[in-house]
């Protein structure tokens, strides 16, 4: 499993019903008692296809009653969200689906949703993103282990030997339709381009492609991190919603290098929301190379060239930090794309953990021992309630903020870390009351807040 699992944790198993999905249901249920894992199954009927899909949703309720697997079964109107959301049918499926899968998530306190992709899936998104012009970040496709909550434990297994299982063990399985339909790009690399290349080119390319996407996951990965050495290097400074960068030094670096170090220093300004195309990254370092200019990014951010320097602007009042929910690994580091912000956590022991009153403001301990759930990073949300540090009373955490004097504009950027309905950490500023450190406390967690560079904020 790749490390994906680990003994004791809920794992929620997404099922459509198909021949990945409920083989993967059937591997996991096996292993259940191996890993010491509490297994849930969750299926989201997104109302497409009428009868078939109700078919769909009863095979896995048969399939979840009969391997005695609790199942959380959800219908949502999917084309009436298209209407007004104006995504593509797969996008919007796609949006409404892991929409699903975090609140379920939430709900019966999984750390991992499982997802049945596999190695034909993975062959086939690399050459639909090359298609599309995708540089190295696309060719690494679907990742194995994403954001530390959603695990792929077939990625490594073709679409063959998944149906052979199903029939090895009688497992029943739906086939949608509408894979059929080459009116989509995805079925159109499936059926026509994927088989052709195998057929006339190499007999071998979907093991080719799937090589191709792990060693682009790797380099991107350093390329990544490099780009984090390297905007240190070349920031000149950095202020509320602006980076300006020393356009003298960045161009010492190679041209692989500037447009990284550019989209990372738009994503720190903007978020994850803002992710600038090579088209909007292009442009940038043309403008740059006549020391005058300006661009446009997505998410209310620009980029102005004033002679030597490049300053990349959050416009006020015009992008809202969207919310997002993530499940907080303990021990490790979990990043937050909306702002560019991670948070890291350990776990001590409370005699070598230090006095908490040491720690700079973006550093929290509360005992572990008082968290009676999986922890949750997440933007705040209306009606949050905490217990400062210091007070044992509640406010609302707007008051706190209002309190603290911190802007209307920049609450939505600070990270909540919650157990359940209870808040533990306003990261940036003090840890709930009920979890703090006391003299009977024995184990610690540590909370960090850092920049997605790994550096802890100034």
């Amino acid at each position: 499993m790749h490390r994906m699992i680990s003994p004791g944790d809920v794992v929620l198993a997404g099922v459509s019903g198909g021949p990945d999905s409920v083989a993967l249901l059937h591997i996991l249920n096996r292993m259940k008692k191996e890993y010491s894992i509490k297994l849930y199954a969750g299926h989201l009927n997104h109302m497409f296809r009428g009868a078939e899909a109700d078919a769909d949703a009863r095979l896995v309720e048969d399939l979840a009653r009969e391997w005695e697997i609790p199942l959380i079964s959800e219908r949502i109107d999917v084309p009436r969200y298209l209407k007004k959301s104006r995504l593509s049918p797969q996008e919007g499926a796609r949006e409404v689906r892991y929409r699903f899968f975090e609140s379920t998530a939430k709900k019966i306190g999984a750390s991992r949703v499982s997802l049945g992709h596999h190695a034909d899936d993975q062959a086939e998104t690399v050459l639909i993103n090359l298609i599309r012009g995708a540089g190295i970040t696309g060719l690494g496709g679907i990742p194995p282990v994403r954001e530390g909550m959603y695990i792929r434990p077939l990625m490594c297994v073709r679409r063959a030997q998944i149906e052979d299982y199903c029939k090895a063990f009688s497992i029943p399985y739906r086939v949608d339709s509408s894979n059929l339909k080459t009116v989509y790009l995805r079925n159109r690399v499936r059926l026509e381009l994927l088989p052709l290349l195998e057929g006339k080119y190499n007999p071998a390319m979907v093991t080719a492609l799937n090589h191709l996407a792990e060693i682009a996951r790797e380099e991107d990965c350093y390329l990544e991190e490099r780009a984090g050495g390297v905007l240190k290097d070349v920031m000149e400074r950095r202020e509320d919603g602006k980076v300006v960068i020393s356009l003298a030094i960045l161009e010492r670096y190679p041209a692989a290098l500037k447009r990284r170090v550019v989209r990372l220093a738009c994503r720190k300004v903007g978020g994850g929301a803002v992710l600038p195309g090579y088209q909007h990254i292009d442009r940038i370092l043309e403008a740059a190379g006549r020391a005058s200019g300006r661009v446009e990014l997505p998410g209310g951010v620009k980029a102005v060239i004033r002679y030597s320097l490049l300053e990349i602007i959050k416009d006020e009042g015009t992008f809202k930090v969207p919310y997002y929910q993530y499940p907080l690994q303990v021990p490790g580091t979990t990043f937050l794309p909306e702002t560019g912000l991670t948070i890291s956590t350990g776990v001590l022991d409370a005699g070598g953990a230090g006095n908490p009153r040491s720690f700079c403001r973006n550093e929290a301990l509360v005992d572990l021992e008082k968290l009676a759930g999986p922890l949750w990073v997440h933007r705040r949300k209306d009606g949050d309630i905490i217990s400062p540090l210091g007070t044992g009373g509640k406010m609302k955490l707007k008051k706190f903020f209002i309190d603290r004097k911190v802007p209307r504009e920049e609450r939505d950027a600070i990270p909540i870390v919650s157990c359940g309905n209870d808040i533990v950490w306003v990261a940036g500023f003090c840890p709930g009351h009920y979890f703090r450190v006391t003299e009977s406390t024995r184990i610690c967690l540590h909370m960090k807040l850092m920049e997605e560079s790994f550096r802890a904020l100034d």
